[in-house]
């Protein structure tokens, strides 16, 4: 929704002219931000989803207060930080109680080769669904993702659902990469994150096999968790964050790329503004802008992070 106050995107170029003009009909907007009628309509359409804009009568839109739209905006971003801070404190008291000698459900797992035996168990056990949240460090060889593949593959058929949120480090990984392609075209239900603060993976409603500090402990710092309450809490944390990720889809056969949006959609993933993209390929920025709105169209995306996600996830970075 940020993306209605970013003059470089579809959405705010409209907005703005709206505010500035007044009630506009579509043919006006196009004149007022020189694109296309059809991505000034697609732009309406979902200012109008966000409740930005009015249709007035007919074809003439008008928009909302801008003061009004900031205003919700705070709010929304409030909400997002709001549900990052209890996720944070979820897994905050998660840390802490884990530590107390409690005996309770909560038991180191040091062994970085025991984790990967456990995490194959969860899921041979698990009868309803697995939640899993995958981040760096990575310690699997290939041969342990497609022993990790036969096994979700097996499991799926079976009617076990997968939602996994993913790192974006994932693209940097070219066997971790291929392996969630694969899984993604079989069924599996994946989003991406910028970050993930740990991971984690959980079977049904009952186990949770966490790396609170990843980046510190490394693999060998895993808890293995069976205390019901903190069972809940992770599974907590992970529906926070699943929905702050991006979606993917297996993508299916598409048409490559021609070499100046490749160009064009490298430099979007790279959060590069229009008029820079612009500059550095020598073409207009209308032309710019136009071949962005129909990258976005054709990936399925609203933001720019989005693009860049759903980008890499096709192959075309």
């Amino acid at each position: 929704m940020l993306d209605v106050l970013d003059p470089d995107t579809d959405l705010g170029r409209v907005y703005r002219a709206l505010t500035r003009h007044g009630r506009c009909g579509a043919e006006r907007l196009a004149g007022h931000t020189g694109l296309p009628a059809a991505d000034v309509g697609r732009a309406l359409t979902e200012l109008a989803d966000l409740d930005v804009v009015v249709r007035v009568d007919g074809d003439t839109w008008a928009a909302r207060s801008p003061g009004l739209v900031l205003a919700e905006l705070l709010r929304a971003e409030e909400a997002r930080r709001e549900r990052l801070w209890r996720a944070g404190a979820e897994l905050d008291r998660l840390y802490h109680h884990a530590r107390r000698d409690a005996g309770d459900g909560v038991l180191a797992v040091p062994d970085p080769l025991e984790l990967i035996a456990l995490t194959r168990d969860l899921q041979e056990r698990a009868t309803d669904r697995i939640r899993w949240l995958d981040r760096p460090p990575y310690r699997s060889r290939q041969e342990d993702f497609l022993a990790q593949e036969e096994l979700q593959t097996r499991r799926m058929a079976a009617g076990l659902r997968y939602r996994a949120v993913y790192h974006q480090a994932v693209y940097s990984d070219p066997d971790l990469f291929a392996s969630m392609t694969r899984m993604v075209g079989l069924g599996e239900d994946a989003r991406v994150l910028a970050d993930l603060p740990v991971k984690l993976t959980i079977g049904d409603d009952d186990t949770a096999l966490l790396v609170p500090d990843p980046d510190g402990t490394g693999l060998s710092g895993a808890l293995a968790v069976r205390t019901p309450g903190l069972v809940t809490a992770l599974a907590g944390v992970f529906e926070t964050l699943w929905t702050l990720g991006v979606p993917l889809t297996s993508g299916g056969a598409d048409e490559p790329l021609s070499e100046p949006d490749r160009a064009i959609v490298t430099l979007l993933a790279a959060g590069v503004t229009d008029d820079v993209i612009a500059r550095r390929l020598r073409l207009s920025r209308r032309t710019v802008v136009r071949r962005v709105a129909a990258l976005l169209d054709r990936l399925g995306a609203t933001t720019r992070f989005q693009a860049g996600v759903q980008a890499a996830h096709r192959g075309w970075l």
